[in-house]
């Protein structure tokens, strides 16, 4: 399991239109997928059970 995001870089020539990056993802549904302000693709980790259980604890705390 990935433990961060991997970053990939496209070349200016290869840049996806939105149409193309929504099919992109759609085809990748299993992907955490997101791109930022420089162009770059960004293939977040994706969280597993024991992160969820974390999450909802501390959550639970929060509202204790």
């Amino acid at each position: 399991m990935l433990e961060d995001q991997i970053i990939l870089q496209m070349p200016p020539d290869l840049q996806m239109t939105d149409e193309q990056f929504f099919e992109f993802c759609q085809i990748n549904r299993d992907l955490q997928i997101e791109t930022n302000k420089f162009g770059e693709l960004l293939i977040m980790s994706p969280t597993g059970s024991e992160t969820g259980n974390r999450d909802g604890r501390i959550i639970q705390q929060l509202m204790n």
